[in-house]
């Protein structure tokens, strides 16, 4: 008779407090984490695939500095 008594507080911990604050803050902030980590991932997959474009890393062999050359 005891072991049912211990299974009815187990069945209602493993239900998740989706009805306070904190459970709606904790529901909202794994939605953020993930969001950033999709966003992060999405910028990875692009950069595999796009077409390379000409920015500083390629520019910088070019790169002179003019302020030591007017002295």
């Amino acid at each position: 008779m005891s072991e049912i008594a211990d299974n009815k507080w187990e069945v209602e911990a493993s239900k998740p407090p989706i009805s306070t604050v904190s459970g709606i803050a904790q529901i909202l902030l794994i939605a953020a984490f993930a969001g950033v980590f999709v966003y992060i991932l999405q910028g990875s997959v692009r950069g595999m695939f796009q077409e390379k474009k000409d920015g500083l890393a390629e520019k910088i062999g070019g790169m002179t500095n003019e302020a030591a050359e007017k002295k």
